[in-house]
């Protein structure tokens, strides 16, 4: 019998930045009762919080379940409680270096979206994030929506 079994958040248990719905979270609940399950996804923890625990059923036992944000730079697991066991956070010089590199490349590009939903640069702690039409974008325009700028064709986060 497997041991552990590992799933990514987004576009596998939920759509994209979306809620888990029932009957996922049901099947998710009675697979966390007879094995190891590990979740990953870019997304921070908010979203795990917000997106995956806040849709388990209240019955849930979460001592098999372990949560892994921010592609797996940071890692949780219940003891009672959540508690965040590491976390590889960027410095405050590497997140400045990263934020001014994006904006560059961003400018340079000549990318300049009309209508953004959200920040578009995101400081997730140990990532930080890019997404061509915000953050709090509608799945209906970023979901094989394509954008351009200045010749160059972007494909919305």
């Amino acid at each position: 019998m497997k041991k552990l079994i590992v799933f990514d958040l987004d576009g596998t248990l939920a759509e994209s930045k979306s809620a888990l719905d029932d009957e996922m979270g049901q099947l998710l609940q009675k697979l966390v009762e007879v094995v190891n399950v590990s979740i990953i996804s870019g997304g921070g923890w908010t979203q795990f919080q917000k997106q995956l625990l806040s849709n388990l059923p209240n019955t849930s036992d979460f001592k098999n379940l372990f949560l892994l944000p921010t592609c797996g730079t940071q890692f949780y697991q219940y003891k009672g409680g959540w508690e965040k066991l590491y976390s590889e956070d960027l410095t405050s010089k590497e997140k400045d270096k990263i934020t001014a590199s994006l904006e560059k490349a961003v400018n340079q590009a000549g990318y300049n979206e009309q209508k953004v939903w959200g920040e578009t640069i995101e400081d997730r702690g140990s990532q930080i994030t890019f997404s061509a039409l915000g953050q709090k974008a509608p799945k209906k325009r970023k979901n094989g929506t394509l954008i351009s700028g200045k010749g160059n064709r972007f494909r919305p986060s």
